[in-house]
């Protein structure tokens, strides 16, 4: 991976940052006074021993401290703004097979439902969230490129809701989803897990870990995982390999620094099958369409994924007082698709069983460098005790993507023209393809970062935050189409919060934050667009009794996005690409979330949300109505149990039962002729999902099957138009066996 970086001033900022590790490296093997080097230690072994830290393992449901709110060990109950963290043991017990299902019973998220191509149809009241790995964010692209992750890499998953743009720059207002991998540790790891299941599911996993001198100066981590199974539609496998090493020097205290690398290759096809309304959601006079329906093409589709990350953590803390962090994240991602999909009923067939179907070749590489530097320190100032945090941060992402298609009016005659009822597949050549198109998009953006957390005595916590970024974009298409868009932006984006510590565990809190996003695209004659902007309010309050093993979240939230892309007014330069940037969006609800482990036998998880969001300000019939390329259900609940047998014959036995309700959402019925929005009639019902598991613990084995849609229910879980629906995922059963030694 080859990163240039093209501005000057970033690049003196950027190899000052390199040039403050090995400094700090130096200083810690200085010949310092013994009673300063002392100190350092009892620090570090007093917080260990304390337990929890806030991106380490954490025993159980309920997390206590998390990085993703602050960027600093900070306790949940102290973050004015909602976090939820999904822990390991969580979604062991779920069985998670992916990061959506992972959140699926978390407060505020809603989802299309799993891909084999993305993580990323979920969304966060009402907006798509902003992916970090260990803090540092992953390649930007389209859901059909995006960056996957293995829940079995995974430690934790922290879902911060509402704009963060204060700690991590641009991004959409809705959440931000870190996602912690597992890291090297001085306690022995050693673990095999065997899989089989349904659709020919078979896996293998293998997690190492530990010290490797007697010291305790090395460690290391090795995951492994592979996975093959059947696709539910269609002749294809989904085969997917990962291998992810670490490896941590800490020659003291004081300092500690972590090299990761990893590689994940998928060979897949399209699990999302795009259906019209007639015949899913709306009567069909043939007849309901089938779940089993495959609108691909066995000979031609193809879904091939490669993904490589190498960075490194480093920490040095200097003394009580102050502690440099730096974090750096290289990532590159290459697909290779095929793509073979539906667009509605054709309208040359009055009959309505003829599928109109679109072929597209998509070559996508992308390659991203996060780079965070953070410098905090701990004092206070009278009766003030202090938690500033300095942040400099640069990030440079270049996408390319070579694309081809077959123009969509010959789209409307048989070989691409699909029967519904019964489905005969015509081979599809290369030949028809029309021409190359090459798309270059290639941003950079620097930001700087102040935050500043004040405790006042015992109850009172207050949070000031301020960050101003510079954000250049340039986007150069050839081939089909010809356009050049260069685009310099900055933006200034704060937040600011309180929390009061009530007692008994209750903590009231109030906040408001501010993010901002850079457009990618532009219209066709090569205008920019300003970037979007979000602002929220959220009051709420916490429950998490010290000591306690319960956590509970309550929020109210008013989210705005404004600067929104919405389609020309004019109908000629609607239909020809055009967009104006006159939309708003706004999401306002309530959610409540808890975590319990009520006795050490039965631990509860349950969410409840209401969110109303809409389009307060756009063009033709849109405004006033839900956005429908997102699922917006007004209404959201789940709850998850389990319990666990501790004493007699039955013991290290457990099950675990859990439901999830999303209600209705909304979609748009398109005008045949212009091709956009006509009207917002068309109502998706609402649908409850039942999930189970059994498991059975001893000594160092652990057997256990899980049983996602335990009732096999067929649903529809969601339409963006009365073109494209997509039905939900039928019954997962996977039986899982572990042994640790």
């Amino acid at each position: 991976m080859v990163f240039k970086f093209h501005r000057s001033g970033i690049a003196v900022a950027v190899l000052a940052a390199y040039a403050l590790p090995a400094a700090a490296a130096v200083e810690s093997k200085g010949e310092g006074p013994s009673q300063g080097r002392a100190e350092l230690a009892t620090v570090a072994v007093t917080a260990e021993a304390a337990g929890e830290t806030a991106t380490g393992p954490v025993k159980g449901y309920v997390a206590q401290r998390s990085a993703a709110g602050m960027k600093t060990d900070t306790p949940l109950i102290e973050t004015p703004q909602s976090v939820s963290v999904i822990t390991r043991d969580r979604i062991e017990d779920y069985g998670a097979r992916s990061v959506n299902e992972a959140l699926s019973y978390s407060a505020g998220v809603s989802t299309y439902g799993a891909s084999s191509r993305s993580d990323w149809y979920s969304y966060v009241r009402g907006f798509s969230p902003n992916v970090y790995l260990d803090g540092l964010k992953l390649p930007v692209t389209k859901n059909a490129a995006s960056w996957i992750v293995e829940p079995y890499l995974l430690e934790r998953i922290e879902l911060l809701r509402g704009p963060a743009a204060v700690l991590y720059g641009q991004g959409d207002p809705g959440g931000t989803v870190n996602l912690v991998s597992k890291k090297p540790a001085l306690k022995p790891v050693r673990e095999i897990e065997l899989g089989v299941g349904n659709h020919g599911h078979r896996r293998l996993g293998l997690d190492l870990g530990g010290a490797i001198d007697e010291n305790g100066e090395w460690s290391y981590r090795l995951v492994g995982f592979g996975r093959s199974e059947d696709l539910p539609t269609g002749p294809h496998a989904s085969d997917r390999l990962l291998f992810a090493p670490s490896l941590t020097w800490q020659p003291s205290a004081a300092t500690r620094l972590t090299l990761q690398a990893g590689s994940l290759k998928d060979d897949t096809d399209s699990s999302d099958n795009f259906l019209p309304a007639q015949g899913t959601v709306l009567p069909n006079p043939n007849g309901k369409i089938s779940r089993d329906l495959y609108t691909g093409d066995p000979g031609f589709s193809r879904y091939k994924k490669e993904q490589q990350w190498l960075g490194y953590q480093f920490e040095h803390r200097f003394d009580d007082t102050l502690a440099f962090r730096q974090n750096l994240l290289l990532s590159k991602l290459d697909v290779d698709n095929n793509s073979v999909y539906g667009w509605g009923l054709s309208p040359l067939d009055p009959s309505r069983r003829t599928l109109f179907r679109l072929a597209d070749i998509f070559n996508t590489s992308a390659k991203r460098l996060s780079l965070d530097n953070q410098l905090e320190a701990r004092f206070a100032t009278g009766s003030v005790r202090h938690t500033l945090l300095a942040g400099l941060d640069y990030q440079q992402q270049k996408l390319d993507e070579v694309s081809r298609n077959i123009p969509r009016m010959m789209g409307l005659f048989a070989p691409l023209a699909l029967d519904l009822f019964r489905p005969a597949y015509q081979p599809i050549t290369a030949d028809r393809f029309g021409p190359q198109t090459n798309k270059t998009e290639k941003q950079e953006q620097l930001g700087f970062y102040l935050q500043d957390q004040l405790r006042f005595g015992p109850r009172w916590t207050a949070l000031l935050g301020l960050r101003h970024d510079r954000a250049d974009t340039h986007t150069d298409t050839t081939g089909a189409s010809l356009n050049k868009a260069e685009r310099d932006d900055s933006a200034t984006t704060g937040r600011v919060g309180l929390v009061y510590q009530a007692g008994n565990g209750f903590a009231p809190y109030v906040g408001y934050s501010t993010s901002f996003l850079p457009y990618f695209q532009s219209n066709p004659d090569g205008s920019t667009f300003e970037p979007s902007r979000g602002k929220q309010y959220e009051a709420g309050v916490k429950y998490q009794p010290e000591g306690g093993r319960t956590s509970l979240t309550t929020a109210i939230w008013d989210l705005v996005q404004s600067n929104v892309l919405t389609g020309d007014p004019d109908a000629l330069r609607a239909a020809a690409g055009y967009q104006v940037q006159t939309g708003k969006v706004r999401s306002r609800g309530f959610e409540v979330e808890a975590a319990a482990e009520m006795t050490r036998q039965i631990k509860l998880i349950a969410s409840y949300t209401y969110q109303d969001v809409r389009n307060i300000e756009a063009n033709g019939p849109a405004k006033d109505q839900r956005p429908t390329d997102i699922p917006t259900p007004r209404n959201i609940a789940s709850l998850w149990g389990s319990y666990r047998f501790g004493q007699g014959v039955l013991n290290g036995l457990g099950f675990g039962l859990g439901a999830r309700y999303v209600g209705s959402t909304q979609g748009a019925r398109i005008d045949l002729v212009t091709l956009r929005p006509a009207d917002y009639k068309l109502d998706v019902p609402s649908y409850t999902l039942f999930d189970a598991a059994v498991y059975y613990e001893t000594g160092p084995w652990r057997f256990a099957v899980n049983v996602q849609n335990l009732a096999d229910e067929e649903y529809v879980s969601g339409c963006q138009s009365d073109r494209v629906c997509f039905y939900g995922k039928g019954r997962s059963v996977v039986g899982t066996a572990r042994y640790r030694w």
